[in-house]
Order: C-alpha cells, then structure tokens, then sequence
C-alpha cells in the first residue's frame, strides 16, 4: 500500500509537525534534493569557497597580529584592519543569500507541492517560481535581520522575539505574495496564541539540523587538518576547495528546519483561515479526493 502523501494545510501539534517533516523528506527525498542542490548548491558552494578562504587568511593575519612588535607599523595598518576588509562583509551577504536561496528553493518546492495537490515538481518549475521571489526575499529580509541582531545586542528578549514571529516572512511573501508590509503584518497575525509552541518547534529542529551539519562539517574539517599535517607539499589551497565542497553536504540537514517552519506556517494559517477545510469542502464528491485519514482540530 503506498504511503498516504502529506496534506499541507492542515492543524498540526509539536509532535505531529516533526512526524510530517521528516515524512515529508522522505515522500519528496529525489525531487526535493535535486531542486535543493540544483538551484541553491551555487550559493553553497560560493559561500564555503569564501568562507574557507577567508579563514585561511585569518590565521595569517593572527599570527602577524602576535608576533608583531609593539612600536611596528601604524595604528591604522592594524592587521584587524585588513581582517573586517571589504570581502568580509561580502562574506556575510553572500551568508546571508545562501540561507535565503535554501529558504525560497524549499518554499517554491512546497508551494507548488501544495498546488498540484501532492505532486513532486520538477527543478524548472522549482526554477521558475525560484526566479520571481528570491531577489524579492533578500531585499526584504535584509532590514528583518537587522532587526533582530540590534533586538539581540541591546535586549535578548526583543530579538527572539522578532526571530521566531517573523521565521515564517519568507513563506508569506512566496505563498501569499505579499508586499513587506503584509508579510509583516501577517506574521504577527498568524502568530496569535501560538507563541511557545512556535518557539519550541523552531528551536528543536534548528538544534538538530545544527548539530547534524555541524558534526559533518567537524568530520570534514578535521580529515583536511589531518591532510595538510602529514602532507609535506603546500596544498593548503587545494584542501580549502575541497573542504568547500564537501562542506555542502552539512547545509542539506537545514532542510529539516525550513520544511518544519513551512509546515508550522500552513499549521497557523489554518488555525487563522481555515482554508485546507474550505479547499476539501470544495472538493468533496471530485473524483480522487480523499481526505479520511487527515485529522482536523475543532
């Protein structure tokens, strides 16, 4: 008997929301990995390309900054100088639209799952609705996230807060095509009594996609440092590219976060609008409807 296929819209507790993400993964693990790897493995592989090769810098930098005399050089030919340099700041935006290109190709894939009525889509629909909304989300999300930080610095609270009210943004603007100031004001909408389990949801799963990536990246990273040590010849470059692209593999794991901030998002719209109900009720009697084993909270 096949597996009966995830319903988007529909109420979901802690638990459940868990059960359907990874069940979700699991339906959709070929397509869903392909579109992923396909459409945001660019931005993965350029940020680790970066990344990697502005922490091999910071090293250098580091051990200039130690053995430098005190009364050397001017104070501002400071090694911390060349440090925070322009690529580091195109770092953190090129940080920053890699966990937005991840977020919109995951979101683009639901919101056409949604559509079709449970069907797979393929990387050039995933493509095409990829296209429309990533710029749309970056630029968006760009103020959101300076929000958050300055929550953070000047009060915890305020910062978490904003993080888990706003964690759905991107799936607002994609699914219901939202201005900023809707997807901002439907964030706090939907939100409404929903608060802790939120948190708790976005908290877990964030807890274990980071520590799955962050064990594969550890692995990875300690096999390079093994390499470069007992390699005589300077291929220190070499291991930075390599280390990059095995890297990727740790941000798959960040599919578990955005399918269950996805599927927490249909959980809240549905307590909020009721509309996976009224989409069954328009359906019932068409041929090859079958909602019996979806379970609804009244």
């Amino acid at each position: 008997m096949a597996e009966q296929k995830i319903e988007l819209r529909k109420t979901r507790d802690f638990s459940e929301n868990l059960s359907d993400t990874f069940s979700f993964i699991r339906q959709n693990a070929k397509p869903l990995l392909t579109s992923f790897l396909a459409i945001a493995g660019i931005f993965m592989l350029a940020h680790s390309l970066l990344n990697g090769l502005y922490q091999r810098n910071a090293v250098g930098i580091f051990r200039d900054l130690i053995g430098r005399r005190a009364n050397s050089g001017s104070p501002y030919d400071s090694p911390f100088a060349t440090m925070f340099s322009g690529t580091y700041f195109i770092l953190l935006l090129l940080a920053l639209s890699n966990f937005i290109a991840m977020n919109v190709v995951v979101t683009c894939y639901m919101k056409l799952y949604d559509a079709s009525g449970g069907s797979a889509p393929t990387v050039e629909e995933v493509w095409n609705e990829f296209k429309k909304y990533f710029l749309k989300v970056l630029i968006y999300t760009i103020p959101i996230t300076l929000l958050a930080i300055i929550g953070f610095l000047f009060c915890l609270v305020p910062g978490i807060y904003l993080s888990v009210v706003l964690a759905p943004f991107a799936v607002v603007i994609i699914v219901e095509d939202e201005t900023f100031g809707g997807g901002w004001s439907r964030c706090f909408a939907i939100i409404k009594d929903n608060f802790w389990v939120s948190f708790g949801i976005y908290i877990l799963v964030y807890l274990i996609c980071a520590f799955s990536g962050g064990t594969i990246s550890l692995i990875v990273s300690g096999i390079a440092g093994a390499v470069s040590y007992f390699t005589t010849r300077d291929i220190a470059t070499t291991v930075v590219v390599v280390t990059s692209i095995l890297n990727i593999f740790s941000y798959v794991f960040f599919l578990i976060f955005y399918v269950s901030v996805n599927l927490h998002y249909f959980t809240l719209t549905e307590r909020h609008d009721g509309t996976g109900i009224m989409r069954r009720l328009d359906n019932l009697g068409q041929t090859g409807s079958n909602f019996n084993d979806i379970k609804e909270e009244f």
